[in-house]
């Protein structure tokens, strides 16, 4: 992590946001008290994310999680068949862990 001064940081704002660019965090001091954190904001971050999601992401903000590409993967496969008989053109990974777990409910 790197630290700045507010005044330095005002006169050096592209250097400082090139190291955030390449995954640096950016501390910044006023008076040698933090004051603020600059990090790459992480992708799709959105107000309406439920507590988990933000859970989640400040995880990986610190770098104790990494995050999937997409919420919910899919597949298509005639391998896949489902207890009653049915194979599915498409299905997505909730959809296989309900089945493999149907047995414990």
């Amino acid at each position: 992590m790197v630290t700045v001064g507010v005044r330095n940081l005002k006169d050096q704002l592209s250097q400082y946001l090139e190291l955030v660019k390449n995954g640096e965090r950016v501390l910044v001091t006023e008076h040698n008290h933090p004051v603020a954190e600059i990090i790459i904001p992480q992708k799709g971050i959105i107000e309406n994310d439920s507590q988990e999601q933000k859970l989640f992401r400040r995880l990986a903000a610190n770098g104790r999680a990494i995050l999937a590409d997409r919420t919910v993967s899919t597949a298509k496969s005639a391998d896949f068949v489902f207890t009653d008989g049915s194979r599915p053109d498409e299905y997505n990974s909730l959809t296989i862990l309900d089945e493999i777990r149907s047995d414990r409910i």
